[in-house]
């Protein structure tokens, strides 16, 4: 919006609630001779004390008790100049548009001072004019520029007063203007604004200026008129078009910065300070000012990528972290952009910052919910793991109750019947002999499964029954494993972990056992950083740990270690054995929140 102001041909100047300036366009700077820069963040009666006491003084200041827009003709003896002055208030300050109307002014000026003049300046002005009797408000004389605009001809305008050519509804404000005129005998110049309406129903806005004199015995009254629809129109849309952009700001946290790349001016908008926690009165905007506000870890970063915005002139965005001057350390946005010449030379740097700190702080919210529900549907998994174990144990219970109880029971009636047989007759005895010595090695299986099946009691020594788990492998007749154990755990843990460890080598044992024909294993358990430690290692044929394995062995492995919020590591080779280490907190109450970490 900067850009449009910069093209209008009027004036434009904004100032903060204290008077100081914050924006000046490029028409003000002709009577602003320190500069943009210079001018900016100083209050304008310093600039220009002259004005003070004068009209210009006194509009500024009834806009601001009224709230209100006021507007004058003010002279300014310092450069000898008459200004047009509209001043529309708001609650950042004002907003001031001025206009050089000394041309006009001379006129009427010239006018009022001689009557024989009068023609020729009336005749020849390129703004419309016209005479009217104060009276009777009839018209007497237009000019050629009037009756260009207006679209009325001359002999239309004689024939019509100047209520003719006003909206019905501005009638009663032009009588009550009259009135007061005729009722101080003022006979000076006066300078209003009002709507006309030409021949084809267009309505216009004007700026009149009126000049009474005496006129063949009666008093008539000279009207100079300039046409500023169009700039009232563009005044008022950059008026809302202000309002909504600071609002739009204030709301989104977001503020826009601008760099003259030929004369290295910074502009900063009031809501860019803000964003910082600065007062634009106190601050001068520049790179080394926005650099001391990254955050220390970032400012270094921020300056390469500045260094290289300004070599390649390619657009960017970023988030960045910064540091208000009270110390809060906030996120932001950034985002600028290149305008250039029509040699394609950048001559303008421009962009917006925005503070993105609600908008991160939701993000890292809804990452710790995501996390949050992650870590208890992993607890709950856990919950259904410990579940599932419970039950295969029960299972398995119950299946070697049923062997020992039912199968074993049948299975010793045939051995007991065919040895009954066998002792009544020689013959038959040694038929049955093999027979009977299977039946008896069926029932020394099951029994065997029966105990691998059974779980411990409660209260029970995990080295004990890891031993007694080795020594009947080691008594089995087709095993030569030479099995290695040693157990270094002076605390007391759950009978729930112990049965979970106690489960988890006998299956790794059974693994070796039946698949990788080794000749070695060793067996440690130890305790490290608040956990019980297994390694399990054997010097058998190894296998590849990437290729995907039928059964459920060392499936079954991690799942319980997973259950107890442990981790499983398998390192193997094929033929250089396999070393199995599996890693659980021991600290029920703990568990969930204990770190685990494997080397």
């Amino acid at each position: 919006m900067d850009l449009t102001i910069n093209r209008i041909k009027d004036a434009v100047i904004s100032l903060d609630g204290k008077g100081r300036y914050i924006f000046l366009n490029d028409a003000a700077l002709n009577i602003h001779p320190l500069g943009r820069e210079k001018t900016l963040g100083k209050v304008i009666w310093d600039i220009h004390p002259q004005t003070v006491g004068t009209v210009f003084w006194d509009i500024y200041h009834k806009a601001i008790e009224t709230g209100v827009m006021h507007e004058g003709e003010s002279y300014y003896a310092a450069l000898d100049k008459w200004f047009s002055v509209k001043v529309y208030p708001s609650d950042n300050g004002t907003t001031i548009f001025y206009q050089d109307v000394t041309e006009s002014k001379s006129i009427s000026i010239q006018l009022g001072k001689s009557e024989e003049k009068y023609r020729t300046l009336f005749y020849k002005s390129p703004l419309p004019a016209w005479l009217y009797d104060f009276e009777t408000l009839q018209f007497i004389d237009v000019n050629e520029a009037a009756i260009r605009h207006y679209g009325y001809t001359r002999d239309e305008f004689l024939s019509m007063t100047i209520k003719d050519i006003r909206p019905e509804e501005d009638v009663m404000p032009l009588l009550e203007e009259i009135a007061e005129v005729k009722e101080n005998n003022f006979d000076g110049t006066v300078n209003s604004t009002w709507r006309h309406i030409k021949k084809n129903g267009d309505v216009i806005i004007v700026e009149a200026t009126a000049h009474s004199f005496e006129h063949e015995g009666r008093t008539v009254r000279i009207v100079i008129v300039h046409d500023i629809t169009e700039k009232t129109l563009m005044q008022r849309k950059l008026i809302e078009n202000q309002i909504k952009l600071n609002e739009a700001q204030a709301i989104g946290h977001m503020g826009y910065w601008d760099v003259d790349l030929k004369t290295n001016l910074h502009t900063w908008s009031p809501e860019l300070f803000k964003i910082f926690g600065l007062e634009a009165n106190e601050a001068k905007p520049s790179v080394h000012l926005f650099l001391s506000l990254i955050h220390p870890e970032d400012r270094q970063i921020a300056e390469k990528l500045i260094k290289r915005a300004l070599y390649d002139h390619k657009d960017a965005k970023r988030d960045f972290r910064f540091v208000t001057t009270s110390g809060e350390k906030r996120h932001g946005y950034i985002e600028w952009k290149f305008e250039y010449d029509l040699g394609n030379v950048p001559v303008r740097l421009f962009g917006i910052v925005q503070d993105i700190t609600s908008r991160k702080d939701a993000e890292e919210s809804a990452k710790l919910l995501e996390a949050k529900i992650k870590e208890q549907k992993i607890q709950q998994q856990k919950k259904i793991s410990k579940a599932i174990i419970k039950a295969q144990e029960k299972q398995k219970n119950y299946i070697a109750q049923e062997l020992h109880d039912n199968i074993n029971q049948i299975l010793y009636g045939a051995r007991f019947h065919l040895g009954a047989v066998g002792r009544k007759n020689e013959a038959v005895k040694e038929v049955i002999k093999e027979p009977a010595e299977q039946i008896g090695k069926a029932m020394e299986e099951i029994h065997s499964l029966c105990q691998n099946l059974v779980s411990p009691l409660t209260d029970v020594n995990l080295e004990e029954i890891i031993n007694d788990l080795i020594l009947k492998l080691n008594c089995h007749d087709d095993t030569s494993l030479n099995i290695n154990f040693s157990y270094s755990a002076p605390i007391e843990f759950s009978d729930e972990i112990k049965l979970n460890i106690y489960r988890i080598i006998q299956e790794q044992l059974h693994n070796i056992f039946k698949y990788a024909d080794a000749s070695n294993v060793n067996i440690s358990l130890n305790l490290c950083d608040g956990c019980i430690c297994v390694t399990v290692e054997d010097d058998g044929k190894g296998f590849d740990v990437n290729e995907k394995r039928k059964g459920f062995g060392i499936s079954n492995i991690m799942h319980r270690a997973e259950a107890f919020n442990g981790k499983v590591k398998i390192k193997s080779k094929i033929g250089e054995g396999t070393k199995t280490k599996v890693v659980i907190p021991y600290n029920l109450v703990a568990e969930e929140g204990t770190e685990v970490y494997m080397d």
